[in-house]
């Protein structure tokens, strides 16, 4: 009896250690929940492992539309791909897919914010029509203003935890049924006579 709660135990022990395991991004290109002024070219995520050949990532669009990127090229423990068509202004996710260095597949995304202010302000014009048009150009100004908005839009997506992993509750349903399991067998072994 002795011997089965000395293996229950140990296995409470080393079940949250192995899951501590599991890869996870340490950085990415843009960063989580940045705002770029430019469209990006590429998109470079980095993990704290090596990872397999067959992760990749997904580009969304704020309506849930995969856009074009290039195929995801691995080395290491970076993950990167082009973007092929330039990104207008507005909310991306980013998805990820990897198969860390454990071999266990984890999942993640983060959001980022494209923000390119208007090219209208460049001075074509004589500087009479300069000064008549600035003031609808500064009316206009406050349409860059939509970052609240953004930011609330993206406070409202629990896409993933702090570290951009998806939860992961399977250690803790497999220490439950270990417990349940061994005061089971003990609750047996007190019935015999």
């Amino acid at each position: 009896m002795k011997r089965i709660l000395l293996i229950c135990l140990a296995l409470i022990w080393l079940l949250p250690s192995a899951a501590l395991a599991h890869s996870k991004m340490e950085n990415a290109v843009p960063g989580q929940d940045a705002t770029v002024t430019a469209s990006p070219e590429r998109i470079e995520l980095t993990f704290n492992t090596k990872i397999e050949k067959l992760s990749n990532f997904k580009l969304l669009d704020a309506g849930g539309q995969q856009l074009e990127t290039e195929k995801a090229v691995v080395e290491g423990e970076k993950m990167s791909g082009a973007v092929i068509k330039p990104l207008t202004n507005g909310i991306y996710t980013v998805k990820w897919t990897i198969i860390g260095a454990d071999g266990h597949s984890v999942e993640g995304s983060y959001t980022f914010t494209v923000d390119v202010p208007d090219a209208a302000v460049e001075p074509t014009q004589a500087p009479d029509a300069v000064t008549e048009t600035e003031a609808p150009q500064t009316t206009d100004a406050p349409a860059a203003d939509s970052g609240p908005d953004q930011a609330n839009d993206s406070a409202a997506e629990p896409l993933a935890d702090q570290d951009g992993q998806s939860a992961n509750y399977t250690p803790a349903i497999i220490i439950g049924a270990i417990i349940v399991a061994a005061a089971l067998i003990l609750f047996m072994r007190r019935r015999k006579p």
